[in-house]
């Protein structure tokens, strides 16, 4: 094997969406170079700390190349870690491009390749256009569980609204996170092995009003996590890293907001308060993250070339790529516009993912959860936004 290579192996174990999280996960910079008996010639895929940007199999090039990867059911994979150019094409969120590439393939738009093919599944993580996508990955926090729980089909584990301050991880089992609405709850996605119940900022000595609620959808079993080590290593942090967690929760709660206003049928989404002058260029002035001091920012989307407001940011909030955050959001999937007021302080990018590289392997896999949720959420809103406009919608 060559010196470069860190894994390598077969497409019918480890399929293209537990390769693209894998490598999201490690952080990594490289190659992955891919073969397939069935397809035209080899395709690979680049990637920069962890996320792609660029791909190219047969004539495609960029996102096209990557998403008709997701239909080869079978094949060789080698991961190279080394150099790569600045040739970037690709400009989604690993979640968001695994999410996508799942529904397509589902929805036949994406042709299989490989023997038994109608017969397989693509492995990883879940997702549907008729199905909620389910999040879940191999258990890594042994060392901070201090007891287990176990809650049977159709009990509520937690309730949206409540306080709490206490987190669980999935040892066994799925619950469904649903966001109540006046139409009655609407469903987000569902969380199996590996996954977390419970926000970041729970881990805070005061706990803070849960997002949403989890149901257990078969008979599930918890881990409590021990929140003493986790809130020390939490409190250790910067003020701007603790800022930047608590606003992944922020963010969170607001993008799960819009999909209970569309699935109410109540959401014509007004003008919202933005300055239209203080409109950030997606991926070009937005090249250094802010934290908000006065005033608030609004994270805005172009739907069917109509604008439509995911979220509003306010004090303590940050706008802006960090290199450690992939939600779908800014720089490259939607704008940010600015209330005329607005006050904010530049983020240190380099100093931040110098935190982020020295986190517990438990705290970075909470904020990827988070990660995940938000971009789950966000092309649920997405989704329903453009079902609407097609008038197939409430």
């Amino acid at each position: 094997m060559n010196e470069n290579v860190v894994f390598s192996g077969n497409l019918r174990f480890l399929g293209i969406p537990d390769l693209l999280q894998l490598i999201s996960t490690t952080g990594s910079t490289g190659i992955l170079g891919l073969t397939n008996p069935h397809a035209m010639g080899p395709a690979s895929v680049t990637f920069l700390r962890g996320n792609p940007t660029h791909a190219t199999y047969s004539s495609l090039r960029g996102i096209e190349a990557l998403y008709a990867l997701f239909g080869w059911a079978t094949g060789q994979f080698e991961f190279k870690q080394e150099k790569i150019g600045a040739e970037r094409t690709i400009h989604r969120g690993q979640m968001e491009i695994v999410l996508d590439g799942l529904r397509m393939l589902d929805e036949g738009i994406i042709k299989r390749l490989g023997p038994g093919l109608d017969e397989k599944k693509q492995p990883g993580l879940e997702g549907s256009s008729s199905q909620l996508p389910l999040i879940k990955k191999p258990i890594t926090h042994y060392a901070f569980l201090v007891e287990e729980e176990a809650f049977s089909k159709g009990t509520t584990i937690i309730e949206e609204g409540e306080f709490g301050n206490w987190i669980w991880i999935v040892l066994d089992g799925t619950a469904e996170m649903t966001k109540k609405t006046i139409a009655g709850p609407t469903k987000i996605l569902k969380v199996g092995q590996g996954a977390f119940i419970g926000n970041i900022s729970s881990m805070m000595a005061m706990g803070r009003r849960r997002i949403a609620t989890f149901t257990a959808t078969e008979t599930i079993r918890l881990g409590v996590l021990d929140l003493d080590p986790l809130y020390s290593e939490y409190s250790s942090l910067s003020d701007e890293f603790r800022s930047v967690l608590l606003s992944l929760d922020n963010r969170f709660g607001e993008i799960t907001e819009r999909l209970a206003e569309i699935h109410s049928g109540i959401h014509a989404n007004e003008k919202a308060s933005f300055s239209s002058e203080g409109k950030l260029s997606a991926g070009k002035q937005a090249e250094t993250p802010s934290l908000i001091e006065r005033g608030h920012a609004t994270i805005v989307e172009d739907i069917k070339s109509q604008p439509f407001a995911f979220i509003n940011l306010h004090k303590n909030d940050f706008f802006g790529p960090l290199p450690f955050l992939e939600m779908g959001h800014e720089p490259f999937s939607a704008s940010v516009y600015f209330s005329e007021d607005l006050k904010s302080t530049p983020l240190d990018p380099e100093a931040l993912q110098s935190e982020y590289d020295q986190l517990s392997d438990t705290l970075k896999s909470m904020i990827e959860f988070s990660l995940n949720c938000i971009s789950i959420a966000t092309m649920a809103v997405r989704r329903q936004c453009v079902e609407r406009m097609n008038g197939k919608g409430p």
